[in-house]
């Protein structure tokens, strides 16, 4: 199968479109994250930004798929390859991400996912030279909060792309005469 007609396929049929493997998995995760944050204890914060983080990095990589995708599509039949998101670091992929496709909410999507990752470091990487647990407690729940509307965004931004993929979809036929006149 040529890479045009894997592309014409994928944005043929819906189901395999970027969308998230294990979506009941960190839909449960989110829901830990939340009762951890909510006991208001060290461990509680700590557990709590460490998953908010990990689901913000899946948030990342979900929205890179989405714009190479998005890429593929508006630049077809010519081709575009797959980016390798494996082993890359939050910060590295917050770079790839930036490289895609960016609007007003994109943007505003990667600087929170900056600051929370700032955050991170601050709190668990510098936790020995915090000044009180009150501190630790102060910086958790602005995560929480910066976590929230990441959450918020992402789901905009993924529905936009995914109403952009099945005006793709519905066209699809102009795809395949495109294909067949390729030079």
């Amino acid at each position: 199968m040529t890479y045009q007609e894997k592309l014409l396929d994928k944005i043929i049929h819906n189901e395999k479109w970027p969308e998230f493997e294990r979506l009941n998995f960190l839909t449960d995760l989110n829901v830990v994250a939340d009762k951890a944050h909510a006991k208001k204890t060290i461990e509680g914060y700590l557990a709590a930004l460490l998953i908010y983080h990990q689901l913000c990095e899946e948030m990342v990589k979900k929205l890179i798929e989405c714009s190479n995708f998005f890429i593929q599509c508006a630049t077809f039949p010519n081709e575009i390859e797959e980016i390798d998101l494996k082993n890359k670091m939050f910060g590295q992929l917050l770079k790839e991400l930036k490289r895609g496709t960016v609007n007003k909410q994109i943007g505003t999507f990667i600087k929170k996912c900056e600051n929370l990752n700032a955050l991170r470091i601050r709190v668990v990487h510098k936790i020995t030279l915090k000044t009180s647990i009150a501190d630790i407690s102060k910086q958790s729940k602005k995560a929480k909060k910066h976590f929230d509307e990441i959450f918020e965004l992402f789901n905009n931004i993924h529905d936009e792309y995914r109403a952009t993929f099945h005006g793709y979809s519905k066209n699809h036929e102009d795809w395949i005469e495109l294909m067949n006149n390729k030079p």
